[in-house]
């Protein structure tokens, strides 16, 4: 009987995966963003980490669709320190996440939704699900990248259904 749950919930996964859409994610001229790593040799890794969590999250649009997110800058939450060892980031209320980007969100050539958006939270650190909890990498970037997803695509693919 186990090896049947397995088999339905690996069935349930194959079906999801398969009508997942997709994201196209690229910086434009990272160079002369504000803040994209706390250490220069982090800045690729970050650009990765971001791209990632844009395509899994763009897996929850339809399959016939794609978001084209181009990112025109990148400043992290907190602030790079100067330590003995090297740079360390330091959260502080003043120093919150900002990235902006430019978006179309397509479907058969035929585009949803588009825009630009600068996504900040200036509160940032007040949230219950505080980053001091999380081990994650660029938690409050990913949080401000979920609530414009959600806010902003998630609608367009509702309207996009009926």
């Amino acid at each position: 009987m186990t090896a049947f749950r397995i088999l339905l919930a690996g069935l349930a996964f194959a079906s999801t995966a398969a009508s997942a859409g997709t994201a196209e994610v690229r910086f434009i001229d990272p160079e002369r963003f504000a803040d994209l790593a706390t250490n220069k040799s982090e800045e690729s890794a970050n650009m990765d980490t971001l791209t990632h969590y844009i395509q899994r999250l763009a897996q929850r649009l339809p399959a016939d669709q794609v978001l084209h997110v181009d990112v025109l800058d990148v400043d992290l939450a907190g602030s790079p320190l100067e330590v003995r060892r090297g740079r360390i980031r330091v959260a502080r209320d003043a120093d919150f996440p900002v990235i902006q980007l430019r978006y179309a969100l397509e479907s058969g050539g035929r585009v949803l939704r588009s825009g630009e958006a600068r996504l900040t939270d200036l509160n940032y650190r007040h949230h219950i699900s505080d980053a001091r909890y999380s081990t994650t990498s660029l938690f409050y970037e990913k949080r401000l990248l979920e609530e414009w997803f959600s806010r902003e695509l998630v609608p367009a693919t509702q309207a996009y259904a009926r």
